[in-house]
């Protein structure tokens, strides 16, 4: 499995330097006419690293959470070299985890040792996909669609957004987009509202994907719309991402952060050449 993983890895990052370019809406672009949702109110202040970047001392953002986590990170490493940002981004999404099988893959556990280790600035999280299963703990197990499951998960969340405002750390909670399939799209709607709170209660950012891939309702969606063109940003298993919708989702997430932090971005003369493309 490591090795297909790595063999996966190499292949998208393959398939990124391929990306057509002249004659199309770039992806830059895409994030600015995307703008983000109002209403999006925080109930206490974000946590926010106070220092300026530079080429010579970048920012550090690290990635947490499942495979579409994977994904995202991926595309935000590409997208900030791409972009020119004085932004280093450490990938640790890992594949087939998530917040309910501390037994398989302890999260805010692990989160603690990689905020010691990498001291980001940012932290951008996307938990969800994998959590439709009770929740094992040291003191036994929580029922998956009961009210203590709620609250049990809700902690988890809040835990390792407060861990990191702790360290000054802004943190991104992505809002989960829709699933294809019927019962994991329910169980990503519902949950929703728990990761938003978990985020706002404890000086995070909620960042939902659901302005941008979604249909009326929670509904699952294949493509959006950039002015004239329909992009495929969903995969053909209907959970994942194409990279072209990872892409989307990384210049949303840069550009947010750009617009709080505009020592992320290069001077104008050194944005010649991305203009170009």
């Amino acid at each position: 499995m490591q090795r297909f993983n790595k063999i996966r890895r190499a292949f998208g990052l393959m398939l990124l330097a391929t990306l057509p370019v002249a004659g199309c809406t770039s992806a830059q672009d895409l994030g600015q006419l995307l703008t983000r949702p109002e209403g999006s109110a925080r109930a206490i202040p974000v946590a926010q690293p106070s220092r300026r970047f530079s080429a010579e001392a970048p920012a550090t953002l690290l990635v947490i959470g499942d495979s579409l986590s994977d994904g995202f990170g991926m595309l935000l490493i590409q997208r900030a070299q791409a972009r020119g940002l004085h932004l280093r981004v450490v990938n640790r999404g890992r594949n087939s985890t998530g917040l309910s099988r501390g037994d398989f893959y302890d999260w805010p556990g692990n989160f603690s040792q990689m905020l010691a280790a990498t001291r980001p600035d940012f932290t951008v999280a996307h938990f969800g996909s994998n959590d439709m299963q009770s929740i094992r703990t040291a003191e036994g197990t929580v029922p998956f669609q009961t009210e203590a499951w709620d609250t049990a998960y809700k902690a988890r969340a809040s835990g390792i957004v407060a861990e990191a405002a702790q360290a000054g750390t802004l943190f991104y909670m992505i809002g989960p987009a829709p699933d294809r399939n019927t019962n994991l799209n329910a169980h990503l709607d519902h949950i929703n509202p728990l990761l938003a709170q978990a985020a706002q209660e404890n000086g995070g950012i909620y960042f939902p994907l659901e302005p941008y891939a979604s249909g009326e309702g929670f509904t699952w969606v294949p493509t959006t719309q950039l002015g004239e063109q329909t992009l495929t940003i969903r995969s053909g298993d209907g959970s994942h991402f194409t990279i072209r919708g990872y892409q989307m989702v990384a210049d949303l997430v840069l550009d947010d952060l750009v617009r709080r932090f505009p020592s992320l971005a290069p001077a104008p003369e050194q944005l010649a050449f991305i203009a170009l493309q």
